[in-house]
């Protein structure tokens, strides 16, 4: 028996604890034996192997400390964005006022910026695209992925992240660098939006104060697949009309959207959205509709989503 080696990277922050764990698997060679001189004896018709249960292991996390390696900051707080890039070896944490890049090998420090709230937190290629709340005056900072203290860019951030760090935000950039975000534009925010800007293609946003576009959303996700870029959300369903429910959604616009005309200037034109319905069956379905977390998997063209009920 061969046992691959082990190999554990992961960050502890206060209130958050984030591990990335690769478990020792056995590789088990086996050669085929030679067939019996005898057949076996076949075993009674009414006998079975007693039925026996395995129990998970449980492991504790002082068990786990050994492995575990951590990162704070003196004074820091508000750990809440987080972005690897792979090429460099690196992890980018965005935090209140600061910007960190840690060593992903033992989560050491590399660098440091100050920076407000960060509410979004891009790698494109050698750039690295952060946009934070700048006390109620949202700021893009466009930076040098190697060293973060060279600024390249600096845009307004207004549509691209919000004005109060309470409300919440995401965002994707695509590899012609046009980047997408789903947040809200005012500062009260009653208005919601995704919008698309920087790159190429024309600025377009979504319909103002129309419920049946977005309806008090809470932005999860977005992903740049193949001609579409995706949007993952939760909202009040306007479709329910016997109190107030939230249903989980997917909207979709394709990136070569060039907007419409007369009433639909500087607006989507392929825009489009579906529940997602995640639900146990049976005579009564039990409904899971808020979407809490995603993951895409490009390998398999697989997005897989963490959902819980109100219930």
């Amino acid at each position: 028996m061969t046992v691959l080696p082990r190999a554990v990277a992961s960050l502890a922050v206060p209130g958050l604890i984030l591990c990335f764990i690769t478990l020792p698997f056995p590789a088990i060679q086996s050669q085929r034996s030679p067939l019996p001189t005898e057949p076996s004896p076949t075993p009674a018709p009414h006998t079975r192997p007693e039925c026996t249960r395995l129990e998970h292991p449980v492991i504790t996390i002082q068990a786990l400390s050994p492995l575990i390696s951590s990162f704070s900051f003196p004074g820091v707080r508000d750990y809440s964005q987080l972005t690897l890039d792979l090429t460099r070896n690196e992890l980018i944490v965005g935090a209140r006022n600061y910007l960190f890049r840690l060593n992903l090998n033992n989560i050491s420090l590399i660098q440091v910026e100050c920076q407000n709230y960060i509410r979004v937190l891009l790698v494109n290629k050698t750039e690295v695209i952060t946009c934070g709340t700048n006390a109620f005056q949202p700021l893009c900072i466009t930076r040098e992925a190697g060293n973060m203290s060279r600024v390249l860019e600096r845009v307004n951030g207004v549509a691209r992240c919000p004005y109060d760090p309470r409300h919440n935000s995401t965002a994707v950039v695509t590899e012609s660098g046009e980047l997408y975000a789903a947040t809200v534009i005012d500062f009260s925010g009653r208005d919601p939006v995704i919008y698309r800007s920087l790159g190429g293609m024309p600025p377009l946003r979504t319909a103002q104060y129309n419920s049946k576009w977005l309806n008090e959303p809470h932005f999860i996700s977005a992903y740049d697949v193949g001609l579409f870029t995706f949007f993952f959300l939760r909202e009040n369903a306007v479709e329910h009309d016997c109190g107030k429910t939230v249903y989980s959604r997917v909207a979709r616009v394709c990136k070569n959207d060039i907007g419409g005309r007369f009433l639909l200037e500087d607006t989507w034109t392929t825009f489009t959205k579906a529940r997602l319905n995640c639900s146990r069956s049976g005579e009564i379905p039990f409904y899971y509709n808020e979407l809490q977390s995603t993951f895409y998997l490009p390998e398999q063209d697989l997005i897989y989503g963490i959902f819980t009920t109100n219930v």
